[in-house]
Parts: structure tokens; C-alpha cells; sequence
């Protein structure tokens, strides 16, 4: 194993944030003691922007999303170039926040050139462009290796653009981030087991649970009334979840390394 004292700042940074992708977001205790390890790289450096984008990663965690906003605008008015996976958590920290606008400004010059940054940036390229309901950008993405995996959600938008239905998948997006987009703590999305498949968008915020219940309901009631106000009343392939922060998942699950058990 490679000596810690070997490692740059950068790369102790990373494996912090390794650390984190593979924790629960209700597990306090470890995202504290993680927490605590990033404070010595910013009492070196106040404006050490690796550091910052691990602490606002954390905020997010913690469901301090306001918090986690400072910490974004501060990195933003830091500026200077990041090296790829920070920039890429950054902008990943951005969506997750819904700012959506910062987040566009940083993914521009990537779709620009996306050949070259398909395999830095595929992630956030891909969330970006599912929460913009922009099919345009999903096709665009569709045709590289990296796409493969997905090819379910790419059918998925695909299905819009052949029924000439890329505006409802846009304006349902729309609908979201303008209803939720300055409460939420996490985005997340999956496509359902339903046939057919119904997308189905994960917000997570910072609020007790009968609150998000009530919210959920909003929103889905608002996207059913746009629908019934385009005559797709039975067009229903969007589907929202609003749950507590707490609940959100570890990004990375700790793989099971027990031994399975001999066969007799």
C-alpha cells in the first residue's frame, strides 16, 4: 500500500471523498469523523477549492443546503482551473443543489467538446441533461462508449423525440426544479420496472417526512395538470419521490467481501 505521507494534498482530498461515496447519508458519526480531516487542509488554506468542494459535498450530506450554497458561490468566486474530478464533484455538488445555471455555465464548453470530455464529465453531463429535459443533449450523449450502461433512459427520451413529445419531457423538468429546485438537497433519478418504463426523479431535502409527502403531492398534481393542459392525460411517464435526506443511499455500497459459504 502506498505511504500516506507519499500521497499529494489532492489525492488525500480524493480518498476523503472516497470515503464519503461510501457512506449513508445518515450516517452522521463517519461524515463527521471524514468531516474533520478536511479542516486541516483549509486552516493551511482558507481557499484551498479541493477542500471546499469536499466540505460542501458534506454539507449536502448533512442536509445543511444553505450552508452547502455558500460554500458553492465562494468556490465560484475563488475561481481557477480544477483538476477533473473536482471539477466534476463540483458541478455534481451544483445539480444536486439545483443550480442548474452555474452548473450549465461550467458543463458548456464540455458539450462543446464532447468527445474529449465524455469520460471525465460523462456523470454530470448525463444528470444535466435528464434535469433539463433536454432529449438533444441525451442523443448527443447516446452515441458514445460511456453510454452503453444507460441505453434503457436513452430509449427512454428517444420515445419523445419519435412521438414529437420533447417539450412535455422538457416543461415536466421545468415544472420540477421551479417547484423544488431552491429545496433540494440531492437529485437523483432511476427508471422504473413498469412497461413501459416510467422515470421516476428523487428529490431529497432537509425536511421531516410528512412534509415531503405533502410536497410530492404538489408537484405531481402540477405535472399532471400540464399534461392534462397539452391533451396527454394519458401520457404519464414522469414520476416524483420526495423523501428526507437522510434516506439518500451511499453513491458507492460497499461491496460484500465475505466469503461465500462452500457448497456441500
Amino acid at each position: 500500500m502506498e505511504n500516506e505521507q507519499n500521497l499529494t494534498a489532492e489525492e488525500e482530498l480524493e480518498d476523503l471523498l472516497y470515503e464519503l461515496f461510501e457512506l449513508d447519508f445518515d450516517e452522521d458519526e463517519a461524515i463527521q469523523e471524514v468531516e474533520a480531516d478536511i479542516y486541516p487542509f483549509l486552516q493551511k488554506n482558507p481557499n484551498n477549492i479541493c477542500a471546499l468542494i469536499v466540505l460542501m459535498f458534506v454539507e449536502i450530506m448533512h442536509g445543511n443546503r444553505y450552508k452547502a450554497q455558500s460554500l458553492a458561490y465562494k468556490i465560484w468566486e475563488i475561481g481557477g482551473e480544477l483538476p477533473s474530478f473536482f471539477e466534476m464533484i463540483y458541478i455534481e455538488n451544483l445539480l444536486s443543489l439545483g443550480m442548474i445555471d452555474m452548473a450549465m455555465v461550467l458543463l458548456k464548453p464540455r458539450f462543446e467538446h464532447l468527445a474529449s470530455n465524455i469520460e471525465d464529465f460523462y456523470s454530470v453531463l448525463l444528470k444535466f441533461s435528464v434535469m433539463t429535459g433536454n432529449v438533444g443533449l441525451l442523443r448527443r450523449i447516446e452515441g458514445f462508449p460511456n453510454a452503453s450502461e444507460d441505453e434503457p433512459l436513452f430509449d427512454f427520451a428517444d420515445n419523445f423525440a419519435r412521438n414529437n413529445k420533447s417539450d412535455v419531457f422538457k416543461n415536466i423538468q421545468r415544472i420540477i426544479l421551479e417547484n423544488q429546485g431552491e429545496n433540494i438537497c440531492a437529485y437523483e433519478y432511476k427508471l422504473t420496472a413498469d412497461n413501459p418504463a416510467k422515470l421516476e426523479i428523487e428529490l431529497y431535502l432537509n425536511a421531516e417526512e410528512a412534509r415531503c409527502t405533502v410536497l410530492q403531492q404538489q408537484v405531481n398534481q402540477k405535472i399532471k395538470a400540464y399534461l392534462l393542459s397539452v391533451n396527454e392525460t394519458n401520457f404519464d411517464p414522469i414520476k416524483v419521490i420526495i423523501t428526507n435526506i437522510k434516506k439518500h443511499e451511499a453513491w458507492l455500497p460497499e461491496e460484500d467481501t465475505s466469503s461465500p459459504e462452500p457448497e456441500i
